[in-house]
């Protein structure tokens, strides 16, 4: 078998972390001080130190954010948020893809693996990066989405089979 290795790895996050206003937010839902704590606990139990957003948070008595996208008793619904997603998913793409370098090997792509806890929208993000970044239309994609953190993992256990698959003894 041939040793598989993880070259590159592009990142890129939205401008604003607001892990400490959603723990805030959530705990001010609960009732009872017991709860709070206990909510206390396994916020920091979780290890969970960033999460990052393209709305600015502002806790206020009517909304969340500095644009009111998330208005106390009156969140936007699910069209709407997959709308939001759509209008920005490609921008933050494209900065992981140039962290990545995909200039200086994107006719060597074969595989897209796109993992998001955020969002959908159709065609979708990966058409979306396939066209716009030039890469081969044959590209096989796949999407791993609402998974949460863990869909990383997912997606790295799916790169290694592809690569082991791709290695694997041809019959004659």
């Amino acid at each position: 078998m041939v040793a598989s290795f993880i070259n590159r790895i592009g990142t890129a996050v939205p401008a604003f972390d607001v892990h400490d206003a959603v723990v805030e937010y959530a705990s001010s839902l609960l009732t009872g001080e017991r709860a709070r704590r206990l909510f206390g606990k396994m916020a920091e139990r979780s290890q969970i130190e960033h999460r990052y957003s393209y709305l600015q948070p502002h806790l206020t008595d009517t909304a969340l954010d500095t644009m009111g996208f998330y208005k106390r008793g009156r969140f936007p619904d699910t069209a709407r948020r997959m709308q939001f997603f759509e209008e920005h998913a490609f921008a933050l793409a494209k900065d992981a893809l140039e962290d990545l370098g995909l200039d200086a090997f994107k006719g060597e792509v074969t595989h897209l693996i796109l993992a998001t806890c955020t969002g959908f929208y159709a065609p979708g993000l990966d058409v979306e990066i396939v066209e716009r970044c030039a890469l081969n239309p044959l590209v096989e994609r796949t999407i791993l989405g609402f998974m949460g953190c863990s869909a990383a993992l997912s997606a790295l256990k799916l790169a290694r089979h592809i690569v082991l698959v791709r290695d694997l003894p041809r019959k004659a």
